[in-house]
């Protein structure tokens, strides 16, 4: 049971970790935004969708678990593995779905002029350019 938990914390810590580097004005947001041009159902999976994305990525939670000695190669893993996949893709894609809820109702990431005017540097640039 202890390691089932292991291996789907690693799986969501990795899943979480790829979508923020596949959102908006991250490091990997163009390979998302070709992916999603592309018209094949793979990069759902691979690429687009969080809830989707452990079906695939679970292998790289199973290797790391394997590299870290917290399971041994048996066929016990292939029984595990749709646990581990149901798992990770629930937790992960709860967890993103409330970030991206607190991110609408409270607006903090989206609102730019907003965040923007609260820069007190820039405040101040404006008001001595007004002031002359």
């Amino acid at each position: 049971m202890i390691e089932f938990i292991q291996i789907v914390i690693l799986v969501t810590v990795w899943n979480l970790g790829l979508e923020i580097v596949l959102s908006e004005d991250m490091a990997l947001h163009k390979v998302r935004l070709w992916a999603e041009s592309k018209c094949g159902k793979i990069f759902e999976p691979l690429i687009i969708c969080i809830w989707c994305r452990p079906s695939i990525h679970s292998i790289f939670g199973f290797i790391a678990a394997l590299g870290l000695g917290w399971i041994d190669l048996s066929w016990r893993l292939l029984i595990l593995y749709p646990f581990v996949v149901a798992g990770a893709s629930f937790i992960s894609g709860t967890l993103w779905s409330v970030y991206k809820l607190i991110e609408i109702k409270y607006g903090y990431l989206t609102h730019k002029e907003e965040n923007e005017y609260l820069n007190l540097k820039q405040r101040k640039i404006d008001y001595n350019k007004n002031k002359k």
